[in-house]
């Protein structure tokens, strides 16, 4: 027969059943038919093949055209022109697609399987917030034990626990086994399907895996299966067809290799083993696209990989030991970075173990290198219920502070391009905690080596260009960019000594109360950062010092990314090096920002009081410091007056900075009698009230702040 039409509608395995069975029925009536089915021949040309699994909005279709069988000797043969495939998030397209089944054993086998080009794309679901079952997976008829349908009763059983928030140990779906019996499930079905010797080998396979808005290329490349061992062996080797056409002897080829056993010997030999070997071999040979996953510049990156993943026989562990590198890496990542960042040199290696439940982690060696920088960390992370127990070292030797800096490419550190440093770095530390009782358990302690000095500025970094009347870009009340002038001798600029000390007292004990102590950075604020930001198991609360907010003024974007916050640390230490404290608080109080469009404390001291900077009472130094963290949020009633809640909030921060002795006793008795009014240069005196509700504030160490 030549030429025709076949469709189909139903489910893949009422399709599959039922055309055997009708298979079966035209063997039994033909005459000279024997069991082997090899009395006869059957050749059918020309074919086009139409299967939907249902007909309102498939989930799996086939589509093929000039489709060939041919019958003779037990053998079938079936070829396709082109042949679309979709099943769920997958989609293949098959180009000369060639298949031989020979009749075995009263079931058909796969004795060769190959294809001219193989095209899949691969959508990825979006990381969900929690364990979530499907209602096809709750539903779905449970398969008798020796089929793995009590494995797969427990795993369904366990998510609905934890979607429930049982977050025991039992409760915690082990997604490892469920990932283990499909592969093994997967692989001894592929095994049932091959023939004594059968030939496996597609080329010109691609692959695009697709997450959101990104995209990952691969290939093409060369796919092989076959049996080794007691196991079926897949193996994946993006690029090689590239590599001996170009024949580039400087590139080897990167070949992914799962091994997946097929019978249950030995406990070891029922583990899952993925290897990727191979490289150098450029990310464009493997088949990466310009603007993949934000990456550029994809034809002078190589990777190298020397890695092996085990997944154990219980599908509860999984472990890590290799070893890899990336050279010449650029890509595009605003969280990494403003502007592009090319040329990264980016090495690693690790030998790790965790369980796939998220209970546990062991991280028994692992190192970073980045350029010259090296970070060495060792730990191991466990989590029970509501605690989450972290204990490790971590480790950056000591290297010298230029090659550090040149460690960073130029996107990194591109508002520091031509600063020069002179001496070294180094830390060393060690981090301990448990979430359920941080107060008693957290501890982290650290030594660092650090001689570091700026020898090199460039003249539009230099702090001298502060010391006159400068232009700045600040930002509006919509986020619009405006150029302002500041500096000594503008209308706004306003010396340190005709400030009133108070405003130094308020930003002392609202932002910074360490100004005086350290360089530039707080480690005891760094610490008690990181305590609450892991109380709240989320991001509270920073630890900027004014030395540090001060470099983001003068020199940095809004934006948050790691480079700004290596450059805005680098800047810090500039700062710190070149100013007195003096200066360093002079700059601060006339450059940031309180309010929209109000910059410096001329302007705040105008806008909110109508008065001079030098005027203000202590209350209204501590109102202009209090709002620094949200200068568009206010706090005045409809009379003018600032609410009950903040004025019993500025009485606690006058009460701190009485205990810190930065005020009197006298300073303090009055300051408590204030209540501070919008536009009026003298705040309203009355006497003492009550104290107030002592939960009004919350200690941030160092810092109070409203709740």
């Amino acid at each position: 027969m030549r030429g025709g039409v076949v469709s189909a509608m139903g489910p893949r395995e009422v399709i599959l059943r039922e055309l055997e069975t009708w298979r079966a029925g035209q063997a039994a009536g033909r005459p000279g038919a024997g069991a082997g089915g090899g009395g006869g021949s059957t050749e059918l040309e020309g074919l086009k093949l139409v299967w939907n699994d249902r007909e309102s909005a498939p989930k799996e279709s086939l589509s093929a055209i000039g489709v060939r069988l041919s019958r003779a000797g037990g053998r079938t043969s079936i070829a396709a022109q082109q042949a679309m495939l979709s099943l769920g998030r997958a989609a293949f397209s098959v180009r000369d697609g060639r298949l031989v089944l020979v009749r075995e054993q009263a079931r058909y086998q796969v004795h060769e399987l190959s294809a001219a080009a193989v095209d899949a794309e691969v959508t990825l679901p979006e990381l969900a917030p929690g364990p979530q079952v499907s209602p096809e997976l709750a539903a779905r008829p449970q398969a008798p034990p020796e089929q793995g349908g009590s494995i797969r009763t427990a795993q369904v059983t366990q998510v609905k626990r934890a979607a429930e928030g049982d977050d025991s140990a039992n409760a915690r779906p082990n997604r490892g086994a469920l990932v283990r019996e499909a592969l093994l499930q997967a692989a001894r079905g592929i095994d049932l399907t091959l023939g004594e010797g059968a030939k496996v080998e597609v080329a010109g396979v691609t692959a695009r895996l697709k997450r959101g808005t990104d995209t990952l290329n691969l290939g093409p490349g060369s796919l092989a299966v076959r049996r080794e061992a007691g196991s079926l062996v897949v193996e994946l080797s993006p690029g090689e067809t590239a590599i001996a056409g170009a024949g580039a002897d400087a590139q080897q080829a990167l070949t992914f290799r799962l091994r997946v056993p097929l019978n249950d010997a030995q406990e070891t030999s029922q583990e899952i083993v993925a290897d990727v070997q191979g490289g150098p071999i450029w990310l464009s040979t493997l088949g990466v696209h310009e603007g993949d996953l934000g990456l550029f510049d994809v034809a002078r990156t190589s990777i190298v990989s020397r890695a092996r993943v085990v997944l154990s026989a219980d599908g509860r562990t999984l472990g890590v030991d290799g070893e890899g590198r990336l050279k010449n890496l650029s890509l595009r990542s605003p969280a990494l970075a403003d502007e592009p960042i090319a040329g990264l040199d980016l090495a690693w290696r690790a030998k790790a173990h965790g369980k796939l439940d998220g209970s546990k982690l062991v991280a028994e060696d692992a190192e970073i290198d980045l350029g010259s920088m090296r970070l060495i960390a060792r730990g191991e992370y466990e989590h029970s219920a509501a605690s989450h127990r972290v204990r490790g070292s971590f480790e950056v030797p000591l290297t010298a502070c230029q090659s550090l800096l040149d460690s960073a490419p130029r996107g990194v550190v591109a508002k520091l391009h031509g600063m020069r440093l002179a001496g070294s770095f180094g830390i060393k530390g060690k981090l301990r905690f448990d979430t359920a009782s941080l107060d008693r358990t957290f501890s982290l302690d650290w030594g660092v080596s650090n001689t570091c000095r700026v020898a090199e500025m460039p003249r539009e970094l230099s702090v001298d260009q502060f010391k006159r009347a400068f232009r700045r870009l600040v930002y509006g009340p919509g986020g619009q960019r405006v150029e302002i002038e500041s500096g000594p001798g503008t209308a706004e600029w306003v010396p340190y000594e005709d400030i009133s000390r108070f405003m130094e007292v308020a930003v002392l004990t609202t932002e910074d109360s360490g100004f005086h102590r350290h360089s530039g950075f707080d480690q005891e604020a760094i610490k008690n950062s990181i305590r609450e930001n892991l109380r709240k198991m989320r991001f509270v609360r920073g630890a900027s010092t004014v030395s540090m907010q001060l470099a983001k003024n003068l020199y940095l974007e809004r934006t948050k990314s790691v480079a700004r916050k290596l450059q805005e640390t680098l800047l810090t230490m500039y700062l710190e090096q070149e100013l007195t404290k003096e200066q360093i608080m002079e700059l601060y109080l006339n450059v940031v920002e309180f309010g929209p469009l109000v910059y410096g404390i001329g302007a705040a001291a105008r806008h909110y009081f109508n008065t001079t900077p030098a005027q203000l009472s202590l209350g209204q130094a501590l109102y202009i410091a209090s709002i620094l963290p949200s200068p568009s949020v206010q706090h005045f009633g409809a009379s003018g007056e600032v609410t009950p809640a903040w004025s019993e909030y500025l009485r606690k921060l006058m009460q701190i900075a009485h205990k810190r002795h930065r005020i009197s006793d006298e300073e303090l008795e009055k300051g408590l009698q204030e209540t501070v009014v919008r536009g009026s240069p003298a705040p309203h005196l009355a006497p003492r009230q009550p104290p107030g509700d002592e939960d009004v504030l919350v200690d941030e160490g160092g810092a109070w702040t409203a709740p």
